[in-house]
């Protein structure tokens, strides 16, 4: 297989030009027409082509996990150039030499030489699935559809940038208060496997009763002597338990239904699906993709399987010819802000913007609620484990206070 330049009008009588690989030049020249593309000059690019051999290697070099950050800067960089009229095979290229050691470069070229022989973007993308979920395939089909590409890709990478953003967040957040609680429960461990015991030793020569605090941390104490690694198999086992037992629909079910009853957990959990929902939504109906089907693709992105199956049903109801603000609030777990948004977008013609005011609205809420609610945790997780530092240390020295207080 060799490589091609080649300039071309298309359809619309404008000139493009770029490379492409093909078997000869006449290939190459059917290609072109595959494409809606009138050949004007063909050549034997003079660039270092692509092999065969190199293809198979970037197909193997880019069958890993793909980080969400080089995802993110790759679906940027497609889009630029795209919008800048760069044939798709060329900003495919270009994006690829951007990236050195990374799996997105041979998945990046893959994706290229499947182009080059005639697939659409969306067609050669849904071929590395470790790299674009169906839902990423899914809008850039309904961009290349509309002729929105370049303008679905931006709203992609933005999306993949807020996601990304507020993952940080709650990593950021979380770090030191998961750091506070490790380093505390080793230190309580220690005092409790370690140093009671020594201190028990010099009440056996008391010769009187220990108080009721001492008692049980000596018995909690002993416990854990004894029973302390049989403990931590039995906390593993049940954690991977569960898990294993969420991947179960009924259990996983109830699960996502007990949380979204709790008091702050479901309010945050209903708002973050929403907002992933309303973004999905504003993305493929501006790309021009129709209502009822941004409705089937959208309800993948929800991760509480409660609102998922709702989704499932508003879509029979809107199929049935019900609008979709209404099948939305009958499905009773979407906050009311989608429903009235969706609303005023019905009665506007403007679903998009609306989908998108929504989503603007429920992550500023998330956010909001988050920084509130990591604030409060880590003072009160400081308190919690001083205070068992605390009753610790009280069961040492209350037999010693006791004894010198009988001394006197």
């Amino acid at each position: 297989m060799d490589a091609f330049d080649y300039s071309a009008l298309d359809a619309g009588g404008v000139k493009r030009s770029g490379t492409l690989m093909a078997g000869s030049a006449r290939e190459a020249r059917d290609l072109l027409r595959a494409r809606s593309l009138t050949p004007l000059d063909l050549n034997r690019s003079r660039k270092k082509a692509i092999k065969a051999g190199e293809i198979a290697q970037t197909n193997n070099f880019g069958k890993g996990k793909i980080k969400h950050a080089e995802l993110t800067r790759a679906t940027r960089q497609l889009a630029i150039l795209i919008d800048a009229a760069t044939p798709v095979e060329d900003a495919l290229r270009v994006t690829a030499l951007q990236f050195e050691k990374s799996q997105m470069k041979g998945v990046l070229l893959s994706i290229r030489a499947q182009v080059v022989e005639g697939a659409t973007l969306s067609q050669a993308m849904r071929s590395q699935p470790q790299a674009f979920s169906d839902l990423y395939v899914a809008m850039v089909a309904s961009g290349e559809t509309s002729g929105q590409l370049p303008a679905v890709l931006l709203r992609l990478a933005d999306d993949l940038e807020a996601a990304q953003a507020i993952r940080r967040k709650i990593a950021g957040a979380t770090a030191y208060p998961i750091v506070l609680s490790a380093v505390a429960l080793i230190v309580i461990v220690v005092l409790m496997i370690f140093v009671v015991p020594k201190v028990v030793e010099q009440f056996d020569s008391f010769g009187q009763d220990l108080p009721p605090l001492t008692r049980t941390t000596i018995w909690l104490s002993e416990f854990l002597q004894s029973y302390g690694l049989v403990l931590f198999g039995i906390i593993l086992a049940l954690f991977f338990g569960f898990r294993f037992a969420l991947k179960t629909q009924s259990i996983r079910r109830r699960w996502d239904g007990f949380k979204l009853r709790l008091p702050v957990i479901g309010r945050l959990t209903r708002d973050v699906n929403a907002a992933r929902f309303s973004r999905t939504m504003a993305g493929l109906i501006s790309a021009g993709t129709p209502a009822l089907a941004a409705m089937t693709t959208a309800q993948h992105t929800l991760r509480n399987s409660v609102m998922r199956e709702s989704i499932s049903g508003a879509v029979e109801r809107v199929r049935s010819g019900a609008p979709m603000s209404a099948a939305l609030k009958e499905t009773a777990v979407f906050p009311p802000l989608v429903t009235q948004m969706v609303m005023g977008g019905e009665a506007s013609g403007d679903m998009g913007k609306m989908f998108t005011k929504s989503a603007d609205y429920l992550e500023d809420e998330f956010n909001a609620q988050t920084t509130v609610f990591l604030t409060l945790l880590e003072p009160a997780i400081i308190i919690l484990l001083a205070g068992i530092v605390l009753l610790v240390v009280a069961a040492i020295f209350l037999p010693i206070l006791q004894l010198n207080t009988l001394a006197y």
